[in-house]
């Protein structure tokens, strides 16, 4: 019975150790993150200049719809080969879509484009979402 036990726990822990070490991160990479304690999707997004749509659609295989899964240690990555946006903006209480593309000099229409879980109308935003703000347009994932 101790055999299995510690079996067991041997292939948990080397389980884990595959996540954390990074294996399994989408092929194409360019930057990760380690999740902190405390940490959410909208906060690791803000600390590392990633929209929240991107860290969500380049680690859809680990990060649930809800992103309440994350785990101290886990490493997530940021951002895929030429898709990757770090330019963005932190959605503040009142920001619009058109005040946020008019303060950093984009078109609505590719504010929209780079950020697609954005409705057209733009009334699925919140406060502590980060959207792309870049000037170029990203390939999405």
């Amino acid at each position: 019975m101790h055999a299995s036990f510690f079996a067991a726990r041997l292939v948990a822990l080397a389980a884990i150790a595959s996540v954390v070490s990074g294996q399994g991160l989408q092929a194409g990479c360019d930057r990760n993150a380690t999740v902190r304690s405390g940490d959410t999707c909208d906060a690791i997004s803000a600390r590392h200049n990633v929209s929240t749509y991107q860290l969500a659609a380049v680690n859809s295989k680990i990060i649930d719809p809800g992103c309440d899964n994350l785990f101290i240690g886990q490493v997530l990555c940021l951002g895929i080969s030429d898709q990757d946006c770090n330019v963005t903006h932190v959605m503040q209480t009142g920001d619009t879509c058109q005040s946020v593309a008019n303060a950093t000099g984009i078109p609505i229409n590719t504010l929209l484009t780079n950020n697609p879980n954005v409705n057209t109308i733009c009334t699925n935003v919140y406060a502590g979402e980060v959207l792309c703000t870049s000037s170029q347009i990203y390939v999405h994932l």
